[in-house]
């Protein structure tokens, strides 16, 4: 009993642990079966298989003969056409063999050179006059005759087109250039093998493909052609190349592109020129530096450093802080000279400069900065400062910069032309400048402006700062200008103009005041205000012309000339207009028929004054001569004020308008003073100090004259002095003429009515007669000759032996006849004795007087007496 429950007891605990026993199992078969299947895997993968679309599909499975170690060579007419050999050949009823380890050789048709051929497994179809197509998989190699080799793990030949075709992974070599690609086309023939998809080819310095390749090529497909030594690379091509001397890294990308071989010593082959198709983009870098790009529809480079662009070219070279932007139509670059050749609308932007023309040739430096440009055609330069922007324009332009970015010197050849922009409009005067022949820019260091310098009928245009309505622009004309800029290269410091040279300076305002003024003269240098590009002063000589035009004209207010050895001309800094003018040496000015000529001539534009100075200042026009040492022309008032020595010439009594008081209407009057003012407008003189005035022998002095020419009036004050007329007389019955000099305190000559008024202590001599009193009115007649006097209180008349006292007396000339009225009137001859009566009557003729008690003004008189004068 004890037994059988032992015994049953072992079958329990044997059942309850069956399920972990049937694990343990199935863990140990599974494992025995993934090893069974990785060695049968791995028995798989080293069992090459053939994967080839072509590969035949019904080839015979009737084994004819099984040999080991094979070898066979066809012979064509004694000519060994190929070679096949093998571990093992395995021959079929259809004549196809299969090979294992196969090696096949197909020779040329001259014997001297072969193709050779290898795989793991191979299938040999015989075809017709000793063709064959081998389909041959694992390890397969091909060396052509040309020393290409290929490897890949399937390819199809055909002996007929010495084509071999890989559907899989290729790896090739032809000396110093390796590369894969999936799947190719090799024609041995044609010596060329067509890359044709996801393509990488490889160029080393050696045959040993040791270290890293020096360059690198990707396209989507390829062919390389060993003949022609040329590679074709299409569909999104990357080019990467690395050289040592100088240490330069490459990069172009292009949508297609032609990599031209060439073969060096040891049979290596180097890139020659590879021309790139669409999108084109080459980046290039220096000794690690930022890499210049350049963009373009096409590109050809030719080694070692010449690259044709076409098509959009966009080149650019950059450092840390600028870069330097190259466009053009097509464009030659050497980079190893470091020029740029461009053509059709070619431009070049670096930092703050740019430059652009139909042509330019381009140097750089070796941080591929601009250092030089040459354009031809439409050429323009533009150079940006935080304070102004200068753009220089011609058919043909040279420039020179320096490395750190900036213009050290510009030339424009041909129509040139330079602007000058403030960056504030409202401080700066805007420069304008151009020259047929050319313009040459000099800059100091940092690239601001040092001088210009022109060639040919150059023009200068100045404009003043935002227009302002005071201001006046300045535009100055020369064969050749010299400008020079400040220390900060800012502003203008001076200007030299040379050769038939004008300056015109024009007033924005049109006024009745403001002129434009044109300035003539062989030379100019002119100095400038700090800043603004305000000119400061202008010298010109020798020989100046300078014309002021009115900007409204008037009848008094017309052209203005000035002429003189030299002139300087002073500008305000404000307004920019002129402010004096200074002519020296044979100086003239000239206003309608209004003269002056002095040494020196000053204008000054405030009070529109024109000053003669020097030598003998004189002004005259049409009606009369002025002189005197000191001489102001006010041309705004016109009015003149002359000042030590005056002396003026008035070429005929009509010149004065019948004002001056003297008879001869033909011949010239002569005034002289110490000074005078002349009222041009109101056509009046003023002459004051010792004024003298004459004709012929006829004269007249005073301390002033005025002389009111509209008027026909002369008046003279201050110790008058005159000769103005002359008397005609009958004695002994001959008729004489007798001047007539008088003196008084003022006299007043009137033209219309031919009247001479002397007052104040009046005092007038005819010959040996003499009358004086305290006012005189002297008719003339139309000859300037007496025809009537008329004298007023304290009248005293004395003649030889006679002598007259009355409150009035009345000469007529015609009669000789003296009507003589006092309170009384009195006659004391020496020879009759005195008589006396309120009215007396003296004829001179007749050596009689005619007494009357009572006369006009006193009319109470009673007695009426006649005496007779006694004769001898």
């Amino acid at each position: 009993m004890a037994e059988t429950g032992s015994h049953n007891l072992g079958k329990l605990n044997f059942r309850a642990s069956l399920p972990r026993y049937v694990r343990y199992a199935s863990v140990a078969g599974l494992a025995v079966t993934i090893v069974v299947l990785g060695v049968a895997f791995y028995r798989g993968s080293r069992d090459p298989q053939f994967r080839m679309q072509g590969f035949p599909a019904a080839l015979s499975k009737d084994v004819v003969a099984s040999v080991n170690g094979y070898e066979r060579t066809e012979f064509d007419n004694g000519v060994a056409k190929y070679y096949v050999k093998a571990d093992k050949a395995t021959t079929f009823t259809d004549n196809h063999q299969e090979l294992e380890n196969a090696f096949f050789e197909i020779f040329n048709a001259s014997g001297s050179g072969s193709d050779k051929i290898k795989a793991e497994k191979a299938v040999y179809v015989p075809e017709a006059d000793k063709n064959f197509t081998a389909f041959l998989a694992g390890s397969v190699s091909v060396e052509t005759r040309d020393r290409l080799k290929v490897q890949t793990e399937q390819i199809t030949y055909k002996k007929i087109t010495e084509i071999a075709l890989a559907e899989e992974g290729v790896a090739f070599q032809h000396e110093n250039i390796s590369g894969e690609s999936f799947g190719a086309e090799l024609n041995i023939a044609e010596k060329k093998i067509d890359l044709l998809r996801d393509v990488v080819i490889n160029q080393f310095e050696s045959v040993e493909l040791s270290g890293e390749p020096t360059v690198i090529m990707n396209a989507g497909n390829a062919s390389y052609e060993q003949a022609a030594e040329r590679i074709h690379l299409n569909g999104d091509i990357k080019v990467h190349s690395v050289s040592k001397v100088p240490s330069r890294v490459t990069d172009m990308s292009a949508g297609s592109a032609v990599v031209s071989l060439s073969a060096s010593a040891g049979n290596n082959r180097d890139i020659r020129s590879a021309e790139l198709f669409r999108n084109v983009s080459i980046d290039s870098a220096e000794n690690g530096g930022v890499p210049t790009r350049i963009r373009s529809g096409y590109g050809l480079f030719e080694k070692p450093d010449h690259f044709v662009l076409r098509e959009a070219v966009n080149i650019t070279t950059a450092d840390e802080r600028t870069p330097t932007t190259i466009t053009a139509g097509q464009a030659v670059y050497e980079q190893n000279e470091r020029t740029i050749d461009l053509t059709g609308t070619a431009e070049i932007s670096q930092g703050n400069n740019y430059a652009k023309g139909d042509a330019i040739y381009a140097e750089l430096y070796p941080s591929n900065k601009l250092r030089s440009s040459v354009i031809r055609g439409n050429g323009y330069i533009r150079q940006i400062e935080p304070d102004r922007t200068v753009e220089v324009s011609a058919a043909e332009m040279n420039a020179s910069f320096a490395d750190g970015h900036s213009l050290t010197s510009a030339k424009a050849l041909n129509s040139a032309s330079a602007i000058l922009t403030p960056a504030k409009s409202d401080e700066y005067s805007k420069v304008t400048m151009s020259a047929p022949r050319s313009i040459a820019l000099s800059f100091k260091q940092g690239g601001s402006l040092d001088q210009m310098l022109t060639d040919g009928r150059t023009t200068i245009q100045l404009d003043v700062p935002n227009n302002a309505p005071d201001s006046a622009n300045k535009r100055l004309t020369a064969d050749s200008v010299k400008t020079v800029f400040s220390a900060d290269g800012k502003s203008i410091q001076r200007v030299e103009a040379v050769g038939d040279s004008e300056l015109l300076v024009q007033p924005l305002r049109v006024s009745e005041e403001n002129y434009s003024t044109t300035v003539n003269a062989p030379k100019f240098d002119c100095t400038f205000y700090p800043t603004g590009n305000s000119a400061k002063d202008c010298t010109a000589g020798k020989g100046t012309k300078t014309v002021r035009v009115p900007t409204v004209s008037s009848e008094n207010r017309r052209v203005q000339t000035l002429t003189s050895e030299t002139l300087n001309a002073f500008f305000g800094e404000g307004s920019r207009d002129v402010e004096r003018l200074e002519a020296a040496g044979n100086a003239k000015f000239v206003e309608l028929d209004r003269n002056g000529v002095a040494n020196h001539i000053s204008f000054t534009n405030s009070d529109k004054v024109v000053r003669l100075r020097g030598g003998e200042p004189t002004v005259w026009d049409s009606r009369a001569r002025a002189k005197a040492q000191e001489i102001d022309w006010d041309t705004k008032n016109q009015r003149s004020a002359l000042r030590n020595g005056v002396s003026t010439t008035y070429y005929s009594q009509k010149s004065t308008g019948g004002a001056a008081p003297f008879g001869d209407t033909n011949k010239p009057v002569f005034v002289t003073a110490a000074n005078a003012e002349f009222d041009h407008r109101a056509e009046s003189a003023v002459y004051f100090g010792n004024a003298r005035g004459w004709q012929d022998r006829n004269y007249v002095r005073a301390s002033k004259f005025t002389m009111q020419q509209k008027q026909g009036q002369f008046d003279a004050e201050g110790g008058v002095q005159s000769l103005l007329y002359e008397v005609k007389r009958k004695e002994n019955g001959r008729e004489s003429t007798v001047p007539v000099s008088a003196a008084s305190g003022s006299m007043t000559f009137l033209r219309d009515t031919r009247l001479l008024r002397y007052v104040g202590s009046v005092d007038i001599r005819q010959g040996t007669d003499r009358i004086t009193g305290e006012k005189a009115d002297v008719h003339l007649s139309e000859n300037n000759e007496l025809a009537k006097t008329e004298i007023e209180k304290n009248v005293v008349i004395i003649q030889p032996k006679r002598k007259a006292t009355g409150d009035f007396a009345s000469y007529v000339a015609d009669t000789e006849v003296v009507l003589l009225r006092g309170n009384p009137a009195r006659v004391e001859d020496a020879d009759q004795g005195i008589s006396q009566a309120a009215q007396m009557t003296v004829h001179l003729r007749e050596n009689r007087v005619t007494t009357e008690g009572r006369s006009t003004q006193n009319t109470a008189g009673r007695t009426r007496s006649v005496y007779k004068v006694r004769e001898n």
